[in-house]
């Protein structure tokens, strides 16, 4: 006991994880203003190893021994080079050299990247994909996303998800710089508490992720990339309003101390939303009334000789109240005043990291913490939901190439999570603490460029389910530099917060039965292609994928065998998802961007004794997205289609209340349309645009809004928008170092 309390205890220390291989973008700056640079030579300083950025300026390079210096050269800019720290993709601004004539490099940067690199299936979302829409936080950026769909769980808290292979968000694993969070409590709001100006990009993974990360993820990874505070950003301010009332500040400040090995930056994000709006004229409210404040400091220590040490503190409090149009935001719930719900979080976070590298033994140790107490108090009606979560996270791991050439390559290491509920559900008191020591191990195989293999396992002691282990295998093949052929298959397991994750179910008349503890276990399985060709001098690039998820255990959330409850059990039968999806980009005219992608999903799970299709999820989802930019990105115009098909409604078997007797068994088919347009400056610029300008609004978002303390009230019915048209402008302003 002792030596696994000492082991413990290390992993309190701060880390994080290093990379062998090198990415990133180029850009020149022209007047004033950013363009993407292909052809630019990029090399390690004082050897022969080098690349040329591509046609959309970027570049992937492999780093060996000593390697801590890339240096940038290209005709018509000055030479620059930077100090390599981690694996963060790097972006990169070129200087024109005053001395020679003018050079005008016109590249556009299309924002979305697919990776013909990774083993495992991913894309990186940078700022340029960021800027097509206002993105307010996280959930907003993914609007022009073929692959996450992001849609409301009820017409009143304006609690978020998404769905990344026909499965809710709970089976995708969010991260921040690498560390699980916005979990457990934060899951209902977790999307809405990542502020979109704070992000320098996303990666989205599909199918199970790397061991290294842990045993969660099924059906995919989310890891948000925050702007760095040794960036060569040093001052961004943006201000946001809408037509609903909404208003939204941001800003981040970095921070460089004398001796260039310390920097720190500030985030600040303020939002309030204040008025009352009822467009359907149903009595409830179409909006919560939020008001939130969120502050984040970051700091990083890099000695530039293999050290470097990173740590944050984060604040944030939330408070929202929905229901009908009259309600009173203070005071207690009762029959005679207006229907109300009442939410209030505060969460405090402290993020640790600290590493090392050896080059010259082609080792690197690195281990990544995180502290999180989170409070909540809510009302639903005449429902209280109190809850507190205080968790900890740590993760050791050690990399170490196993020949001079890289081709094998081991990660190991041990991890540790802690997770402690309280919560009360009315006068049930319920409490439960996870404790999860775990080992892992992931090698990788890449005898050529053509040629990757990667297999994981881990096994994992968890003081409420016992031991499991989880294995996963993930393949690259690459024929042709044109071709990208991948493979990937492995287990996931989760433990289902049964009350955190499904907090807003309490919308409704009736009362939830479930189970405390639940564990989930589900094996996925993938393949995927990526096809670029050369069509009128500019490249098409076709992706095709298919993923099935099996679950062996799952928490099924029945609402259809019971009239008088929402039954929250454990799976008694079979549960599956397939998801099929296509996507061809193409540049039809230059600085013309095309997107067209169509998914088809077939999710199914037994429900009552029955193999049903999962209510509430669309059988198909087709997406059209057109970006042009003018010549040197004086204006930017984008425009979205979504089409959203439909899908099954539930319906209480035989013995609901008038209510569910008469509702719909599916909901059509629907599209939603948003565009915007931005104009740039050197250092600031305009945005406006509309967001479902066609206004559309599913019928009856509330059933039973007439009489919500009565049977029959459910605002948890939900398929579609329940917001009609929302206009939005905004100003930005970006000040970079000199």
């Amino acid at each position: 006991m002792r030596s696994i309390f000492l082991i413990y205890l290390f992993m309190a220390l701060p880390m994080v994880l290093f990379s062998q291989e090198v990415t990133g973008v180029v850009s020149g700056l022209d007047n004033g203003e950013k363009q993407t640079l292909p052809g630019v030579n990029v090399y390690w300083e004082n050897s022969r190893q080098g690349t040329v950025t591509g046609e959309e300026g970027t570049f992937r390079l492999r780093r060996r021994n000593g390697q801590d210096v890339l240096v940038f050269s290209f005709v018509g800019y000055e030479t620059r080079k930077v100090h390599v720290h981690d694996d963060t993709p790097m972006e990169i601004v070129l200087e024109p050299n005053l001395e020679i004539g003018e050079v005008t490099v016109m590249v556009k940067d299309r924002g979305v990247y697919l990776s013909t690199i990774d083993p495992i299936h991913s894309e990186r979302i940078g700022g340029a994909e960021l800027h097509k829409a206002a993105c307010c936080n996280l959930a907003e950026s993914f609007e022009t996303n073929p692959s996450v769909d992001v849609s409301y769980n009820d017409a009143v808290t304006g609690a978020k998800q998404i769905r990344l292979l026909g499965l809710d968000g709970i089976y995708s694993q969010l991260q921040t710089e690498n560390i699980p969070n916005f979990r457990g409590l934060a899951t209902g709001f977790g999307l809405t508490y990542i502020p979109g100006p704070w992000m320098e990009s996303i990666q989205v993974s599909k199918g199970t992720a790397s061991v290294v990360n842990g045993y969660e993820s099924v059906t995919g990874q989310i890891n948000v990339n925050f702007k760095k505070p040794d960036s060569e950003e040093n001052l961004h301010l943006n201000l946001f309003a809408s037509g609903e009332g909404k208003l939204e500040f941001n800003a981040n400040k970095n921070f460089r101390l004398p001796g260039d090995k310390v920097t720190s930056a500030v985030f600040i994000h303020g939002e309030d939303l204040s008025r009352r709006l009822d467009h359907n004229h149903d009595g409830f409210l179409d909006h919560p009334l939020t008001r939130q404040v969120h502050l984040f400091n970051t700091w990083k220590y890099n000695n530039h000789n293999g050290l470097m040490v990173h740590g944050a503190l984060r604040f944030l409090t939330d408070q929202r109240y929905g229901g009908e149009v009259d309600l009173e935001r203070e005071g207690p719930a009762r029959l005679d005043l207006p229907y109300k719900t009442g939410i209030k979080n505060q969460l405090g976070e402290g993020v640790f990291k600290i590493g090392y590298v050896w080059p010259s033994q082609h080792t690197a140790l690195a281990l990544l913490s995180n502290v999180v107490v989170h409070d909540l108090a809510s009302q639903y009606g005449l429902k209280g939901y109190d809850a507190r979560e205080n968790r900890f996270y740590a993760n050791l791991v050690w990399t170490q190439d196993l020949d001079i050439a890289a081709r094998h390559v081991l990660n190991a290491g041990v991890s540790y999570f802690f997770d402690a509920f309280d919560e009360t559900l009315q006068s049930r008191l319920m409490n439960r603490h996870e404790s999860v020591p775990g080992l892992f191990a992931e090698y990788t195989f890449k005898p050529s460029a053509k040629l990757t293999a990667m297999l994981g396992i881990r096994g994992d002691d968890h003081n409420l389910f016992g031991t499991f282990v989880t294995p996963r295998a993930h393949f690259r093949y690459q024929p042709d530099p044109r071709l990208t052929i991948r493979a990937s298959a492995g287990k996931g397991f989760r433990t289902a917060n049964v009350l955190a994750e499904n907090s807003h179910l309490l919308s409704n008349f009736r009362d939830l039965e479930f189970d405390e503890a639940v564990q989930e276990e589900a094996w996925n399985y993938g393949v995927s292609l990526i096809q670029n060709y050369r069509v009128w001098e500019r490249d098409l690039q076709i992706a095709a994928e298919f993923y099935r998820t099996d679950f062996i255990r799952q928490l099924v959330v029945d609402r259809e065998s019971s009239a008088g409850f929402l039954l929250l059990k454990p799976l008694d039968g079979k549960s599956y998802a397939n998801s099929l999806q296509v996507d061809v980009r193409y540049p039809v005219l230059r600085n013309l961007d095309v997107t067209l992608a169509w998914r088809h999903n077939d999710v199914r799970q037994t429900i009552g004794g029955q193999l049903l299709e999962k209510p509430y999820t669309s059988r198909y989802k087709g997406l059209f997205t057109v970006n042009y930019t003018t010549n040197l990105k004086k204006w930017m115009f984008d425009y979205t289609l979504q089409l959203n098909g439909g899908g099954r409604l539930p319906h209480t078997m035989g013995q609901g209340t008038d209510v569910y007797a008469t509702s719909p068994a599916e909901f059509p088919a629907y599209t939603v349309m948003n565009a915007q347009i931005t104009r740039y400056f050197r250092y600031w610029s305009l945005y406006a645009g509309a967001e479902n300008f066609t206004g559309f609004m599913q019928d009856d978002p509330v059933l039973g809004a007439s009489d919500p303390f009565g049977p029959g009230f459910d605002a948890t019915n939900i398929w579609g928008p329940v917001m009609g048209r929302r206009i939005h402008a905004g100003i930005r302003f970006t000040l970079n170092y000199n």
